[in-house]
This record gives C-alpha cells, sequence and structure tokens, in this order.
C-alpha cells in the first residue's frame, strides 16, 4: 500500500514498508545512498526552481503580513491609550461633578434646617410686632390681638 501525501501542489507517494526495509538495510550495511530506483521519483530541476521560486514568494508575502500585523498591533495599541486616557479623564470628570453634587445636597439640607427653624420664629415675630404695634398706636386691635395678650 502506497499511501498519498500532498505538499502543495506536489502529490508525493510514500512506500512505507520500502522505506523501513531500505533504512533498516542501510543501517546494517552501513550504506546511505539512494537507490537507483529512486531517481525516477525525484522532480525535475525546473520544477525544484519553481518550487524554490514559489516558496521564496511565499516568505516574501509572509513577511510582509508580519509588517502588516505589526503596523496593525501598533494602531490598535496607541488607540487603546488614547481611550484609556480619554476614560481616565471622564472618570475624573465625573468624579468632579459627584464631589459638586454632595456639596450642594449639603448646602440644600443646611439649608432646609435653617429655613425649618427660622420660619416659625419669622410667624411668631409677626404676630408679636403686630400686637406691639396696635399697642403702641392704641388703634384698638384687641380684635386681632389673642385673648392671651388682652388680659395682659
Amino acid at each position: 500500500m502506497e499511501p498519498c501525501y500532498t505538499a502543495s501542489s506536489i502529490l508525493v507517494t510514500v512506500n512505507t514498508l520500502q522505506g523501513k526495509k531500505m533504512v533498516e538495510s542501510g543501517l546494517q550495511s552501513g550504506d546511505f545512498s539512494i537507490p537507483t530506483s529512486w531517481p525516477s521519483c525525484l522532480p525535475l530541476p525546473a520544477d525544484v526552481e519553481i518550487l524554490q521560486q514559489k516558496v521564496a514568494g511565499l516568505q516574501r508575502e509572509l513577511e510582509d503580513f508580519k509588517k502588516e500585523a505589526l503596523v496593525s498591533i501598533h494602531s490598535l495599541e496607541d488607540a487603546f491609550c488614547e481611550m484609556n486616557r480619554a476614560l481616565g479623564q471622564q472618570e475624573e470628570q465625573a468624579a468632579r461633578v459627584k464631589q459638586r453634587l454632595r456639596e450642594e445636597e449639603d448646602r440644600g439640607v443646611v439649608r432646609n434646617k435653617v429655613l425649618t427653624f427660622l420660619l416659625p420664629r419669622e410667624k411668631q415675630l409677626r404676630e408679636h410686632c403686630r400686637r406691639l404695634e396696635c399697642m403702641l398706636l392704641d388703634r384698638g386691635c384687641a380684635h386681632s390681638v389673642p385673648r392671651n395678650v388682652q388680659a395682659h
């Protein structure tokens, strides 16, 4: 049996049993020369030249691909660094905005506490001023003055 192996566009037929026998006999005899039946299997020099040209072309294409891949990788790294920088700036800005919001909320809480304290006091003071004005001017504002103040 001769299994066929394909390498690029070259069809290679391998007789493993014959190869094994040749290696074993070569090892025993010390002769590693190629048998005369093999030259018909070897590719022609023109084919070898064509193959070498194809291999050289593929190597050039591979080098070009490597260069293009490296350029693309560097471009991606630059874009990634730029995005990280922009993200850092956005995070800093968001932190500043959050801090300002916390400060504004704190001021709002303080304002509410002050207003909660001052509004009832203002109402009391307005009533007291009205009573005092009525007493001072003696206008007879008794109808607007509460009874507990009239008694005094």
